[in-house]
């Protein structure tokens, strides 16, 4: 009787976990997708991990009452200057892994850029992109840009913040 006992507290507990997975996957699934009106976009200096490169983040943080998701990548993206005109920056690297961040209350996301420290340098004064979106692209958005850069950059997916 006591096996018995064990073993259904058991099963019932891993029901427990499986359902309480579920419903994380399913209110994930069910957060709307953002817009730019969701999001609060800014771009930061950040410490590069090595001499050879210069290192950006840009914050995707929640607006006021948003409570959204976002994943992918960023969508023609473009460095401009004071005047607004493309700078013709050329972007380097692949696509990395698809993955989803949820924006809201406590929680952002992030895009890493990186680019060389060596070389020619740039100095935009902005960042356009378009927002990734469900089936389509998303908003266009134009962000303040922090200082100069490489001439070649590298720019990541979407993704929660490093801490």
């Amino acid at each position: 009787m006591k096996m018995f006992r064990n073993v259904a507290i058991a099963v019932a507990g891993a029901a427990l976990v499986s359902g309480a997975a579920i419903t994380a996957a399913q209110a994930q699934a069910e957060t709307p997708w953002c817009t730019g009106a969701d999001l609060v976009i800014s771009a930061h200096d950040m410490r590069s991990p090595t001499i050879a490169s210069k290192a950006h983040w840009i914050r995707f943080a929640p607006a006021e009452g948003a409570d959204c998701r976002i994943g992918g990548s960023l969508s023609n993206v473009r460095f401009l200057d004071a005047n607004g005109e493309d700078m013709n920056v050329p972007l380097a690297g692949g696509q990395g892994e698809y993955s989803e961040a949820l924006v809201g209350g406590n929680h952002e996301a992030a895009v890493y850029v990186s680019s060389q420290s060596h070389g020619p340098r740039v100095n935009p004064a902005s960042i356009r992109f378009d927002l990734p979106g469900q089936g389509s692209l998303g908003d266009r958005v134009t962000v303040a840009w922090p200082s100069g850069l490489g001439a070649i950059v590298r720019i990541g997916n979407l993704m929660a913040p490093v801490s």
